[in-house]
């Protein structure tokens, strides 16, 4: 969010294109807020090189490159390729139910299981 001035705590509104996520639909306005830290399950918004996303946060992962946030759209059977945890623009202010933060746990389980047999991205 530094690109966008914005510090921990500011927040920015963004128009949502695209209906893969249950909880917000295309064309729908989100307020997303800058925090320190995110949860298994929030909805986050993610800086990627020629666009931005609004996933689901799985959890954090180390790479060779740093920490990096691991996110899957709720209708993708497969998630996101990872980011870097510094691209991370902001969590959605949505009210996220409890079966989405255990299901983003489950998936978090299953990629960080993969990841340490090598077979994982």
């Amino acid at each position: 969010m530094a690109g966008l001035g914005l510090g921990r705590g500011d927040s920015v509104e963004f128009s949502v294109r695209g209906d893969c996520m249950r909880s917000i639909g295309d064309g729908q306005s989100v307020q997303v807020r800058r925090q320190r830290l995110y949860l298994p399950g929030d909805l986050i918004v993610v800086r990627r090189r020629d666009h931005w996303n609004a996933h689901r946060f799985l959890g954090y992962a180390p790479s060779v490159h740093g920490l990096v946030a691991l996110t899957q759209s709720d209708d993708a059977a497969e998630r996101d390729p990872a980011a870097l945890a510094s691209a991370i623009v902001g969590r959605a202010t949505r009210e996220v139910h409890a079966s989405d933060r255990l299901g983003a746990l489950g998936k978090y389980a299953h990629a960080m299981i993969l990841r340490a047999a090598g077979v994982g991205r």
